[in-house]
């Protein structure tokens, strides 16, 4: 088997991380880490926002560029060792500053602890009406290359903009497989019952798989975990909703 068809053994840690917390969340994505490896996982992956807490951000700009890091901070320097020492690629988000700009970014990081990517949200969701300028979107989805897998993530509310489905879907042909981080907050029932086939139909413009993961809050009513690959409408690979543990799959490229 050559290197384009590898199985890669994919972690999604639906693990319980706490709001503006990130001492917190930077000790249970370490521990996550561990636990992947030990169980022979190529790459973890965690949800949107998930090193500061999704709710980190309060628009208050004074306060806001405290709490966002840079690429070359303490915190993320940190998380590169841990992948370096473990033998482990990661992706994960978080709220960046660049330059004095904030962004809801996510980056992924291979085995060797080098920046492979660090894609920027494109859509406008993630702020609040009245942010001024400085809370900014990137520009482009990216595409990027592991271990000859092609990845291109999204955060959560790109692709619920009509406008940049056309764009998103144009990254079909060089993707093998997208990925979804996510903060959806919803009580079980109202995922089971009506959100999840939303998601999963909104997928389905796409020809590539699609993995949809998802924070844990520990709190009623708010995010719940829930990992899923679907590709045109059929789930591959589901983690039910409302489950907190890292989720196993094997991922194959097609040839």
């Amino acid at each position: 088997m050559n290197g384009m068809h590898r199985p890669i053994r994919i972690a999604c840690a639906n693990v319980i991380s706490r709001l503006d917390d990130i001492e917190y969340n930077m000790r249970v994505m370490k521990q996550a880490m561990r636990e992947a490896v030990n169980n022979e996982a190529d790459l973890i992956l965690f949800g949107e926002a998930f090193l500061q807490g999704f709710e980190t951000m309060r628009f208050v700009y004074k306060e806001d560029v405290q709490k966002a890091l840079f690429q070359t901070g303490v915190e993320i320097t940190k998380v590169r060792q841990w992948a370096k020492e473990l033998k482990t690629a990661v992706g994960f988000g978080y709220y960046e500053n660049k330059a004095g700009g904030l962004y809801s970014s996510y980056m992924f990081i291979d085995e060797k602890g080098a920046i492979l990517n660090n894609y920027r949200r494109v859509s406008r969701g993630w702020k609040k009406s009245h942010a001024n300028p400085d809370y900014r979107e990137g520009r482009t989805f990216q595409n990027f290359t592991w271990r000859n897998l092609r990845m291109t993530p999204l955060v959560c509310g790109d692709f619920w903009e009509d406008k940049l489905i056309t764009t998103i879907a144009a990254c079909d042909p060089v993707t093998d497989l997208f990925l979804w981080p996510v903060h959806c907050d919803y009580p079980e029932d109202k995922w089971d019952n009506e959100e999840r086939k939303a998601y999963r139909e909104r997928s389905q413009i796409l020809e590539k798989p699609i993995l949809f993961y998802n924070n844990y809050i520990d709190e009623k009513n708010r995010a719940q975990g829930g990992t899923y690959l679907w590709q045109q409408g059929k789930e591959l690979f589901s983690q039910a909703y409302g489950v907190s543990k890292i989720a196993y799959l094997t991922f194959t490229p097609e040839p």
